[in-house]
C-alpha cells in the first residue's frame, strides 16, 4: 500500500465502504487527502459514502462513523459538511467498536458519533458500554467518555453512568480487572479535568455504588501498588464533589465511598493503600477542615468522625490530627472543641440529646407545614366559595358560625406555623410535580427504594432547614419513577 499514490479515480471506482476507507486511509498516510478534497470534492466524497453504505446493516454504519470520523480529522474547518445529513444514518446503535480492525479506526468512529446532534436516546449507553469494555483503544475510549461527559445532565447522571459500565464489566480475575479499572479511570481523570457539572444534591450514595461495582472480585489482587492505584483513582471522583460543591465536605454521606473502598478491598490491600496513597492526605484535608467549620458553628458529627477514623490505622492517630488542625482556633467553645478533639467520646451536658430532640422537632414542624399548606387551597375555596352559599340556603346561624370559626382558626394556625417556619429557617423546596435525578438519600421512593431509577417525579414536596449556609433536609421528597 505505501507504493500506491490514491486519486480521485480511486474513490469514484471503489465499491464497497471498506474499498473506500482504505484509500482514504492510504490518501491520509500520503498526506494527500486534504488535496483530494479540495473544493466540492468533500461534499462528493460525503455522498459517494453515503451510496455505499448498507444503512440495514449495524457494522456498516460503524465504519461510516469512523470514515467520517477520519475526514473531519483532516477538514476541521469543514466538519459540519462531512457530518451534514449523519443523525438520519444512526437512529440505532451501530456495531461494537470491537468489529474495527485497529485503535485509529475505533478511535475515529467514537469521535464521529460525538458530533451527532441531537444525541440519539441510545448514545449515552453505548459510550459507557462501549468505554468500558474496550481493552486497549485508549484514544476511541476517551473519544468515548467525553460523550458521557458532555451528555450527562449533572455530575450524578455521571456516577450513574460509570455504575452501570462497571455493574457490566464481566472481568473477575482479579488482577486483570484491576488493570481494566486503572485505564478507564485515567481516561477519564484525562477528559474531565476541569470540567463542571450542575450538582444539585449530596451523590455520597451514588459515589459508593460507583466503588461497590468498580471494586467486585479483586479483593484477592496480588498487585497491591495497582490496587491503590486504582483506590486513588476513585477517591479523586469524591474530590470532584467537593470541587464541585464544598458545603458537601461538611456532610458525612459525601465520604461513604471511603467505607465502601475499605469494604470491597479487604484489610490488606486497604492497609496498603492507607500507608502509600497519594490522594488520602487531599481527602483527609477536607475531613479536617469541614471538622473545624462544624466546630465553629457549634456542632458536632459522630457520624463524620466514624467515616474519618476509617482513614487511619488508630483513633489516636486521627485525634492527634484534628487537635493539631484546630490550634490557634481560639474561637472555638471549648466544649465543642474538646468533643472533636476526644475523637467524640468526651460526653457533653446534654448537647447531644438536645441536638436529636430539635432535629426531631423539625421534621414534625417540616411534615405540619406540608400538611397545612396542602389543606390550605381547599379550605380557602370553601371560605370563597361555599361559605356565602351556606349562609344563604342552609338557615342555621349556629351551624355557619362554627364553620367560620373553624375556618378562621385554620387561617389563624396556618399563620403561626409560617411565622415558627421563618424562626427555623424551615421552608419547603417547591419541587412538587417536577422531574429531577433520584438520590436515596433525599428521597422517598413511593413503594420502597427501586434499583436502577435515575429520573423521578415528585408527589411531595421536601422540606428543608438552611442553618448557618447549610442546607439540610427535615422531611423528604415523595417520588415516583417518572
Amino acid at each position: 500500500m505505501s507504493s500506491f499514490t490514491p486519486q480521485w479515480e480511486d474513490i469514484e471506482t471503489a465499491t464497497t465502504l471498506r474499498a473506500l476507507d482504505d484509500v482514504l486511509t492510504a490518501s491520509m498516510a500520503a498526506h494527500q487527502l486534504q488535496t483530494l478534497l479540495q473544493d466540492e470534492k468533500l461534499s462528493q466524497l460525503v455522498q459517494r459514502t453515503y451510496q455505499l453504505c448498507n444503512a440495514q446493516s449495524a457494522e456498516e454504519r460503524l465504519l461510516l462513523a469512523a470514515l467520517f470520523g477520519r475526514l473531519s480529522a483532516v477538514v476541521r474547518s469543514r466538519v459540519d459538511q462531512v457530518f451534514e445529513g449523519f443523525e438520519a444514518w444512526m437512529q440505532a446503535p451501530p456495531a461494537s467498536l470491537d468489529t474495527l480492525k485497529d485503535g485509529d479506526e475505533k478511535a475515529y468512529a467514537a469521535a464521529a458519533l460525538g458530533y451527532l446532534d441531537p444525541a440519539p436516546g441510545w448514545l449515552m449507553k453505548y459510550a459507557v458500554s462501549e468505554a468500558f469494555e474496550l481493552d486497549a483503544a485508549e484514544n476511541a475510549r476517551k473519544a468515548l467518555l467525553a460523550i458521557v461527559r458532555d451528555r450527562a445532565d449533572d455530575y450524578a447522571a455521571v456516577l450513574n453512568a460509570m455504575t452501570v459500565g462497571f455493574d457490566n464489566l464481566a472481568i473477575e480475575a482479579p488482577d486483570a480487572r484491576l488493570r481494566r479499572l486503572k485505564r478507564i479511570l485515567d481516561a477519564w481523570k484525562e477528559v474531565s479535568r476541569d470540567h463542571f457539572w450542575p450538582l444539585e444534591s449530596n451523590p455520597g450514595e451514588v459515589l459508593s455504588a460507583v466503588v461497590r461495582s468498580a471494586l467486585r472480585y479483586v479483593k484477592e489482587a496480588k498487585d497491591e501498588g495497582l490496587a491503590t492505584e486504582v483506590g486513588d483513582r476513585l477517591l479523586e471522583l469524591l474530590l470532584r464533589v467537593v470541587q464541585l460543591r464544598f458545603s458537601y465536605a461538611l456532610e458525612a454521606n459525601t465520604y461513604a465511598a471511603v467505607r465502601m473502598m475499605k469494604a470491597q478491598f479487604g484489610t490488606r490491600l486497604w492497609t496498603h493503600l492507607r500507608s502509600h496513597s497519594q490522594v488520602r492526605p487531599r481527602v483527609l484535608s477536607c475531613l479536617l477542615e469541614a471538622c473545624l467549620v462544624l466546630a465553629r458553628q457549634g456542632q458536632t458529627d459522630m457520624a463524620l468522625l466514624e467515616t474519618m477514623k476509617v482513614m487511619y490505622a488508630t483513633r489516636t492517630g486521627m485525634t492527634t490530627d484534628i487537635k493539631r488542625h484546630f490550634v490557634g482556633h481560639h474561637e472555638l467553645d471549648s466544649e465543642i472543641s474538646d468533643w472533636w478533639i476526644s475523637g467524640g467520646t468526651k460526653r457533653m451536658a446534654g448537647n447531644t440529646q438536645r441536638g436529636e430532640l430539635q432535629a426531631d422537632a423539625d421534621m414534625l414542624i417540616g411534615q405540619l407545614l406540608l400538611e397545612g399548606e396542602a389543606a390550605r387551597r381547599p379550605l380557602e375555596n370553601v371560605r370563597i366559595n361555599l361559605m356565602p352559599l351556606i349562609e344563604e340556603f342552609v338557615h342555621d346561624p349556629v351551624v355557619f358560625a362554627s364553620l367560620q370559626k373553624g375556618l378562621s382558626g385554620f387561617v389563624e394556625m396556618s399563620t403561626l406555623l409560617r411565622q415558627l417556619c421563618r424562626l427555623r429557617r424551615i421552608e419547603p423546596s417547591g419541587l412538587q410535580g417536577e422531574v429531577i435525578t433520584y438520590s436515596r438519600t433525599r428521597h422517598e421512593m413511593d413503594g420502597g427504594h427501586q434499583a436502577g431509577i435515575t429520573q423521578v417525579r415528585v408527589r411531595r414536596d421536601q422540606v428543608v432547614q438552611t442553618l448557618h449556609g447549610r442546607e439540610r433536609i427535615v422531611v423528604k421528597a415523595l417520588v415516583e419513577p417518572a
